[in-house]
C-alpha cells in the first residue's frame, strides 16, 4: 500500500473519508421539514387569528358608532323606545340589537344593552351557526 506524503511530510491516510453519510443527511433533511411544517402551521394561525381580530375591531366600532347615534337622536325617539330593536351593518355581516330599558335604574333614564353580533365567515345577518362572536356594550342614556 502506498503512502501519500504532504507538504510537511507528514502521512495522510487515504482511506479517510471528508462529507457527511446518507443517514446524517437525512437527518437534517427531516430536522429541517418539521421545522418547515411548523412555521406553515404557525403562519396560518396567525392569518386566522389575524382575520378574527380585524372582524371584532369592526364590529366594536360598529357598536361604537350605534351608542353615538343612539346617544345623540332625541329622549323620545322610536329607537330609544321600551323595547327591542334591530338593524343591520352596510356590508350585511354585521347585526346590531339594542334592548332599552326605560326609568332603569334611576327615573329619567334609560338603561340600553347594545350587541353586535357576527360569524368569521362573514355569512350575513340571517345565517348564525355555533361559531357566533358578539361585542357587547351597555350605557345609560338621561333626558337631559
Amino acid at each position: 500500500m502506498f503512502r501519500q506524503t504532504t507538504p510537511d511530510n507528514r502521512h495522510a491516510n487515504t482511506n479517510a473519508s471528508g462529507g457527511f453519510t446518507l443517514i446524517e443527511v437525512l437527518l437534517a433533511i427531516a430536522i429541517f421539514s418539521i421545522g418547515i411544517l411548523a412555521v406553515g402551521s404557525m403562519q396560518i394561525s396567525a392569518v386566522n387569528n389575524n382575520a378574527s381580530a380585524r372582524m371584532r375591531t369592526e364590529a366594536t366600532l360598529h357598536a361604537t358608532e350605534k351608542m353615538e347615534t343612539l346617544m345623540l337622536i332625541p329622549y323620545n325617539d322610536p329607537d330609544l323606545s321600551d323595547t327591542t330593536h334591530t338593524d343591520a351593518s352596510d356590508d350585511n355581516i354585521y347585526c346590531m340589537e339594542w334592548d332599552v330599558q326605560e326609568d332603569y335604574p334611576l327615573a329619567s333614564t334609560k338603561t340600553i344593552t347594545l350587541s353586535v353580533r357576527w360569524t368569521d365567515n362573514e355569512a350575513g345577518c340571517g345565517n348564525f351557526d355555533l361559531k357566533e362572536r358578539r361585542v357587547d356594550i351597555d350605557f345609560i342614556r338621561a333626558d337631559l
